[in-house]
């Protein structure tokens, strides 16, 4: 059996938490969490990650990061205590994804001596921000998070890298409204073709164009419908999709209930979240 603490609400742009196998013999779990990015750090004991065919041994010290639509499991052995996060990932971060990449979608690195400890302390607070929530958690606890990645991605920076082209990529599909998007015309500002570019975008995002960008939009609508009192309409219109209609027909495909549902059914900040067993929400 795993010890699993969860942050309070599960569908917002940041979530995290902790999973320590705390039964003898050999413990096995699947990600359900697949639409955002995954960051998990071994903090103690040893376990394994499981993608595709690979298997990838991770002991304390070592960092993980999956892409978005990478179906992965967890293989226990007693004592793995991890701690992990499913986030999105920021444009300007993105452009800096360094780290090695194992097999496609999978990055890794390994902290050492006082980076692993201020790593290690940094996520342990990010953590508790986001199970806290209290006024500004959320600016703060991305710091953090961003703040231990750009440690593994120091140690592992190359040249020649997806950098440059990707950010521009990112800021032109989140420019006008939803409905308009062209890949050609991004493709076209970035000096590929249309092909070239799907295809380096996606090894580099981890998703397609359209889906990194929708993703990006809807998440944002879940927070701001969880955080803010805005109208449905309101937040349609910052995110570039003017329809409400439209919105709400892609919001309610997302994540299963339309906007105003789902704001009816956010989690309290304050509630505590029971644990769960087997680790299946990582």
């Amino acid at each position: 059996m795993a010890q699993v603490t969860l942050g309070p609400s599960q569908d917002a742009d940041f979530f995290s938490g902790r999973t320590r196998v705390i039964e003898n013999g050999f413990c096995e779990w699947r990600s359900h969490w697949l639409h955002d990015w995954s960051l998990i750090l071994t903090l103690g004991g040893r376990g394994a990650i499981v993608l595709g065919e690979r298997r990838f041994e991770s002991e304390p010290g070592e960092m993980t990061l999956i892409a978005p639509e990478h179906p992965h499991l967890f293989r226990s052995e007693p004592g793995w205590d991890l701690i992990w996060f499913h986030f999105l990932m920021r444009p300007h971060l993105t452009a800096e994804l360094h780290w090695p990449e194992e097999a496609p979608g999978l990055r890794h690195c390994r902290l050492a001596g006082a980076d692993f400890r201020r790593g290690r302390a940094a996520l342990l607070e990010a953590s508790q921000l986001d199970h806290r929530r209290a006024s500004g958690w959320h600016g703060l606890a991305y710091a953090l998070l961003e703040e231990t990645l750009m440690r593994g991605f120091a140690g592992h920076k190359q040249s020649g890298g997806d950098g440059e082209w990707l950010a521009r990529a990112q800021r032109l599909l989140l420019q006008g409204p939803a409905e308009s998007l062209s890949v050609d015309r991004a493709a076209a500002l970035c000096g590929m073709s249309r092909t070239k570019f799907y295809a380096a975008f996606k090894r580099a995002a981890g998703v397609s164009p359209r889906a990194w960008r929708e993703f990006q939009l809807l998440r944002r609508a879940q927070f701001l419908l969880q955080s803010t009192s805005l109208p449905v309409a309101e937040i349609a219109r910052q995110l570039g999709m003017g329809d409400p209609f439209y919105f709400s027909t892609r919001f309610r495909r997302f994540c299963g209930q339309p906007p105003t549902e789902y704001r009816r059914n956010r989690p309290e900040p304050d509630k505590p979240v029971p644990g769960c067993r087997g680790g299946e929400t990582v």
